[in-house]
């Protein structure tokens, strides 16, 4: 008798074991991804909220220069923030443009008039943050950080700095499973520059 019902436990967990392995294993994934994307939108909007301050307007990649406050900060250039998704496993991408009037070479930009437009990744590789700062005017007409051009990354006038963080993540669960899908995360801030 003892040995049917050890057989018939045996039988119900093996047909139990997959369905809760496989749910268990979702809800890793899931918490995994919400902490991503909270990363994410964390680091767009402190990326931004630093950007709008008037001793970042020289570049998105050199240390702000704020000695003339009366405590000298020691901020990193602009791009350290989207670093914070390094301990997540991600790695981080930005590239200045070669105009002005373009994104970087991984992303199309779509112009939304007076609106923050949409940003599109070229052939992106997943796990890796890639960063897009721009300044709009109110005439809608958008800035790029180029460094080799006559402009710096942001001009005078109260624009509207916009920090677009874009992640792809491929959940471990797809892999193991054998699904080739991927999800992009995108989080986008918005501030008025100060100066």
């Amino acid at each position: 008798m003892k040995t049917r019902q050890l057989g018939q436990t045996l039988l119900e967990f093996a047909l139990i074991a997959p369905v809760v392995f496989l749910l268990i294993g979702a809800t890793v994934d899931l918490g995994r991804g919400v902490l991503i994307y909270t990363t994410l939108q964390g680091a767009s909007r402190e990326m931004a909220r630093q950007g709008a301050l008037s001793y970042y307007s020289g570049s998105n990649t050199l240390a702000p220069v704020c000695t003339a406050l009366t405590t000298p900060c020691g901020l990193l250039p602009l791009t350290n923030g989207a670093h914070s998704l390094d301990p997540l496993g991600m790695s981080v991408t930005y590239l200045d443009s070669g105009t002005n009037a373009a994104p970087p070479a991984y992303g199309l930009y779509a112009a939304n008039g007076t609106q923050p437009g949409t940003i599109t990744l070229v052939g992106p590789t997943a796990s890796t943050v890639y960063v897009f700062i721009y300044e709009l005017d109110s005439a809608g007409s958008t800035r790029w950080a180029c460094p080799g051009c006559s402009s710096v990354a942001r001009v005078p006038g109260h624009q509207l700095i916009v920090v677009d963080l874009k992640v792809q993540w491929k959940p471990v669960l797809t892999s193991l499973l054998g699904i080739p899908s991927a999800i992009t995360f995108d989080s986008q801030s918005v501030e008025r520059i100060e100066y």
